[in-house]
């Protein structure tokens, strides 16, 4: 059951609020230059300022908040462990990330969830399915201040990929779905991402460093433009910029990765099958891109209200909102 916590995705160039209810509320604004760089936080007084003003703008109410954490400070794994005590489990969590973390897990805060259980033939429980995660105590830290100071209070702090396995979860327990293939391309303005999910089960993920920034880049050096100007020409496709060469050469570089990862889960795993796949994210609405994306990938673009909860269908903006509105599930 979703809690009336306000949802928050700070990626490096755009901002995504969610609060879910009867009145659902979605807000999807691009940040002023230099307040963000690559996720880390450049000028928190005036990050403050802008989610201060962004709260009431959009209407959200009350305090409570919960975040997508950054990828520079989270580590996320999935991993089995033996049917032992909550306490012990939480002991050797520091453990699984050591190759991750290496000496410093005392500056972390480690967090689980069940993903499943391994039974032997007689149904005794012989492992214990976690999804796991490592975030920094500082990165949190400075974040909650941050956004103590914008009149937030922070109560959720989760890496996006727990995130949208609430979605995902969610979506399985309403419309019970028998073990479907969810394909998740996942576009940013840094990054874009590949998830493939069997059921509730995350089988695939990958990370590629290049998003809509990219994109502005290349409209930057195509009209000697700074790149803060040029993001404003691809919004609103500036003399068609969204169909030239240019920018193709940048979807191809996106998509040819994006394909990659698709078709080496199809040979790893030939019994699966999929045909569609649902597309996400605070930049997914550069069409032009997208349309690349499943050219390359040879699927077809799912409706986003199979997944979305109810009070979100038809919401032109909640597929760019979709980890805010996980990380409140």
């Amino acid at each position: 059951m979703a809690k009336n916590y306000i949802g928050i995705e700070i990626d490096d160039g755009i901002v995504a609020m969610y609060q879910g209810g009867n009145r659902c509320k979605i807000l999807v604004s691009r940040l002023p230059e230099n307040l963000v760089n690559g996720s880390e936080i450049v000028s928190p007084e005036l990050l403050s300022k802008f989610l201060k003003n962004m709260k009431k703008e959009g209407g959200f109410s009350g305090r409570d908040c919960a975040l997508i954490l950054p990828e520079f400070s989270t580590y996320f794994r999935s991993l089995e462990m033996p049917p032992i005590s909550e306490k012990q489990l939480r002991l050797n969590l520091p453990y699984e990330f050591r190759d991750f973390v290496g000496n410093e897990s005392v500056n972390y805060n480690f967090d689980y969830a069940v993903e499943g259980y391994v039974k032997d033939e007689y149904g005794e429980v012989t492992a214990v399915g976690l999804l796991a995660a490592a975030a920094s105590k500082k990165t949190i830290k400075e974040y909650e201040d941050l956004l103590y100071r914008a009149g937030f209070r922070l109560k959720v702090a989760l890496p996006r990929e727990m995130a949208l396995l609430n979605v995902i979860r969610a979506a399985v327990e309403r419309e019970a779905y028998d073990n479907r293939t969810f394909v998740i391309i996942d576009v940013g303005f840094s990054n874009t991402r590949a998830y493939i999910l069997q059921g509730e089960e995350l089988r695939a993920a990958k990370t590629i460093e290049m998003g809509c920034k990219d994109v502005d880049r290349a409209i930057a050096d195509h009209y000697h433009i700074d790149v803060y100007l040029a993001a404003s020409y691809r919004e609103t496709d500036h003399d068609g910029i969204l169909e030239s060469d240019v920018c193709r050469a940048v979807y191809n570089r996106i998509s040819l990765e994006v394909m990659k990862t698709i078709n080496f889960y199809k040979y790893e795993n030939r019994q699966s099958e999929f045909e569609d796949c649902f597309i996400c994210g605070v930049c997914s609405d550069t069409q032009a891109l997208v349309d690349n994306m499943l050219t390359y990938v040879r699927l077809k673009k799912a409706n986003p209200d199979l997944i979305l909860p109810e009070e979100c269908r038809g919401l032109s903006d909640a597929p760019r909102a979709l980890m805010s509105i996980g990380v409140t599930l």
